[in-house]
């Protein structure tokens, strides 16, 4: 998508994979997305499973908050929560 200025902005309209980060162990994952737990930019965003920035997620190695924005960056990056 073009932008102000003549950029380009990079968009996610589906994604069913999360590069996970866990802060212990300090590795990075990629790993499939379950469903969306929790949003705390909209309550219905969970019943429609929309990514922003800070929804908790569940993936396949536990829970996740994701840090990056989906629809500004075009990518989903998290940190494990559990």
């Amino acid at each position: 998508m073009r932008v102000h200025g003549g950029n380009v902005k990079v968009r996610a309209l589906r994604a069913n994979a999360a590069a996970v980060s866990n802060p212990a162990t300090g590795e990075t994952r990629k790993v499939a997305i379950e469903t969306v737990e929790a949003n705390p930019a909209n309550i219905n965003y969970v019943r429609r499973n929309l990514l922003t920035r800070g929804a908790i997620i569940r993936t396949e190695i536990g829970r996740a908050r994701i840090t990056s924005r989906p629809g500004q960056d075009g990518v989903v990056n998290a940190v494990l929560i559990e």
